[in-house]
């Protein structure tokens, strides 16, 4: 703050055309200590004035040419002038005179003849005047500008019912538009309330009343609608005005936007509570928002249903389409969910009303749905049979239909579980069930089932553990040439050393580890373990054959598969064609351009591809032109009985002709029978897999099948 100048630092300016009084002023005045400049007329005030910073002019009233009027008046109107103390010498004292002084800009006058001994006094009074004066602007500015940054404003309302408000308050009920236009007014407490959004006007106008009446303070958080339309939150606290007697003047108070603080804390109460993808709330607040309808249930002794939501084989929708594709789906999904229960679907259903029905999202594509007020089973399962057909209607993926099913579970209340916890298990358990029971259908909560689900998810406990515990376990099954029973490659298998269960065959873990998303991690494993093996075998000097790997879909659908298998192949010190890569017709044709675009990739670093269990899937030769392979892989389906002739026989013998066309090598897989060789190998196909030559077998023993081989060549 500022404080009034040093007399040996205030720089006067005396203006007078007369010569003795403008020597005795200035002498004066130099005495007392202040520096002084002079001038003999107004036009020789202005550029002195505007040359050099002045703190105070005295200015005599009448001269020639420009008189103290019109030179205060042009000084006022200089960036220097505005604020600095003037001070008219004059010798009229009539009232006319003085008023016109005032309205020209001066700040104070000095009548002619001057009493010199009062001049100095003067002079600093006026100097402490202004300096008071500018402090207090600055001040001022100084809280606006602390108001303006905390979106603060302060108001007073006097007894006689005027209300002084500050800028920040009529910036903040103008809104935006404001100060491209008027400023509202605020005359009145009565203005201000206009502004306070309607459903929030009572208890202001309760707390303001009590301040008024009682002298109650209050503090409150409300809504206020600008004048530009846009509504924002405040938070005002208000308290009595009082003298120093303590006698009531009014009340006053301060009104600071917190809007972007009640966005931020919704915004994190929308985090903490709601699914970031779909809006829905989600597990956590699922259970807040169902107690209600439970305990509806519970006095009224009526039934709820509690419907766990699984999207049938959801993943297959991100690694075709990608995740933002797959999380537009589930945001459709959501939404024909939430409208279904809005609607007049529900009410027809279970004649429940609208807010009986609570949704959330509770997994990657599970939704959870609690309806109160049901009859029982029947109605139940109709609101169901509604759900699954409200999810069944297509989606448009990238100018594709998409139709989607999903397995719902039902449990209901207070029969399967009496609170929220055991609803939602039961429920689960059943989705479980119907996923095994085929998928596309709903199925209630049963002992049996109970059973089952409770078992395969200790299954896949037990296998996410297996994986991470090493428990996994590779064995070899033999690629064997036909004419000299050569061993020409091997398949890598996995299987499972359950520390109960004892060895867990593929067939009863692989699809639970495909539902589960484990397939991925268990893919890796096998890869790198088959990697090592295979580096092992060379290192113990065994020949080089070709080790085969089936590839899940996630797996090949993952961006960063060539780059990994490059890891694996400089860390094991491999050529990519000792990996043969083995993928199924069924999973290519998730996207079919994305898959060829993988597989070339993969093959132009020199790893082999084979297609799987050809003849099961898709089997168009038009695809098959498509795809670069290597070789076909007959499924043992046809192999079974295609040394009996018929259908299977001619489906085997044509796929060893197409092979052959194509320039493919051809496997044929499930070989256990001499009448299957000698088939076989009349058609053109000698390199067999199969249990006529060995079953798959663990390492060491392979191992010592290997070297047995070797020794006989």
């Amino acid at each position: 703050m500022n404080t009034a100048p040093d007399p040996v630092q205030a720089r006067l300016l005396i203006v007078d055309d007369d010569l003795l009084l403008r020597g005795i002023a200035a002498r004066t005045l130099q005495h007392a200590g202040f520096d002084v400049s002079v001038a003999d007329s107004g036009e020789a005030a202005l550029p002195c004035f505007a040359q050099h910073a002045h703190d105070l002019v005295l200015l005599d009233v009448m001269m020639p040419g420009l008189d103290g009027y019109e030179v205060c008046q042009r000084i006022r109107a200089m960036p220097r002038g505005a604020r600095v103390p003037i001070l008219m010498l004059t010798g009229l004292n009539d009232t006319g005179s003085i008023d016109l002084a005032y309205r020209h800009g001066a700040t104070d006058f000095i009548t002619k003849p001057i009493n010199w001994t009062l001049l100095a006094h003067r002079v600093r009074y006026a100097l402490r005047a202004s300096s008071a004066a500018e402090a207090m602007r600055r001040s001022r500015e100084s809280l606006a500008r602390a108001q303006r940054l905390a979106g603060m404003g302060n108001w007073v309302v006097l007894a006689d019912g005027r209300m002084e408000a500050s800028a920040e308050l009529l910036r903040l009920c103008s809104g935006d538009t404001w100060p491209g236009s008027e400023p509202v007014p605020l005359a009145t407490l009565a203005a201000f309330q206009a502004h306070v959004a309607a459903a929030d006007l009572e208890p202001v106008q309760q707390a303001r009343d009590q301040l008024r009446r009682h002298g109650t303070a209050y503090q409150l958080e409300y809504r206020i609608v600008c004048a530009d339309g846009s509504q924002r939150s405040v938070f005002e606290q208000a308290t009595p005005l009082r003298d120093e007697q303590g006698q009531a003047l009014g009340i006053e108070g301060i009104t600071q936007d917190i809007t972007a603080s009640v966005q931020a804390r919704e915004r994190i109460r929308q985090l903490a509570h709601y699914d970031n993808v779909t809006g829905l709330p989600n597990r956590q607040f699922f259970a807040d928002l169902a107690a209600p309808t439970l305990e509806r249930a519970r006095r009224h002794v009526s039934t709820c249903a509690l419907l766990h939501v699984d999207i049938d084989r959801f993943k297959g929708i991100n690694d075709a389409f990608g995740r933002l594709r797959g999380d537009a789906v589930l945001q459709t999904v959501a939404q024909r969910l939430r409208a279904w229960i809005r609607g007049s679907d529900l009410a027809a259903s279970s004649g429940a009303p609208a807010e009986a029905g609570v949704l959330a999202r509770v997994g990657g594509n599970a939704f959870t749905l609690l309806i109160g007020d049901l009859a029982g089973q029947a109605q139940a399962s109709a609101v169901a049979l509604r759900l699954l057909d409200a999810i069944a209607q297509p989606i448009e993926v990238e100018a594709q239909s998409l139709v989607l099913t999903a397995s719902v579970g039902v449990a209901l209340f207070p029969a399967d579980a009496q609170d929220l916890a055991g609803l939602t298990r039961c429920a689960e358990q059943a989705a479980y069930a119907a996923k095994s029971a085929g998928r596309a259908q709903h199925q209630f909560f049963c002992a049996i089932t109970n059973a089952q689900a409770a078992g395969r998810l200790m299954l896949e406990v037990d296998l996410r553990r297996g994986i991470a515990q090493g428990e996994l376990r590779l064995h070899f099954q033999p690629q064997v040439d036909a004419n000299d029973g050569r061993i020409v490659g091997a398949e890598a298998l996995v299987r499972w050393q359950h520390p109960v269960r004892g060895l867990v065959p593929p067939a009863d873990f692989i699809p639970l580890a495909e539902d589960s998303g484990l397939i991925v991690p268990l893919t890796d494993w096998v890869l790198e373990a088959a990697c090592a093996q295979l580096r092992a075998w060379r290192d113990a000097g065994l020949p080089a054959l070709t080790l085969s790997v089936n590839l899940a879909a996630t797996t090949l659908a993952d961006p960063a598969l060539t780059a990994r298998l490059d890891g694996l192949m400089q860390r094991h010190r491999l050529a990519p064609a000792d990996l043969k890569l083995e993928v199924t017709e069924t999973m290519l044709m998730h996207d079919v351009d994305s898959a060829v675009e993988r597989l070339q990739a993969l093959r132009a670093r020199g790893h082999r591809l084979s297609l799987d269990d050809f003849g099961t899937g898709y089997s168009s030769l038009s695809y098959l032109k498509r795809f670069p392979i290597d070789e076909l892989k007959i499924d043992r389906a046809f192999v079974t009985d295609a040394s009996r002739g018929g259908r299977d026989g001619a489906l085997a013998a044509a796929i060893i002709v197409l092979g052959r066309e194509f320039g493919l090598g051809v496997v044929a897989e499930g070989v256990e029978t001499p009448q299957q060789q000698a088939f076989l190998l009349h058609h053109g196909c000698h390199v067999h897999q199969g249990y006529l030559y060995a079953r798959p077998l663990p390492a060491a023993a392979f191992e010592q099948m290997l070297r047995a081989d070797n020794a006989q060549r």
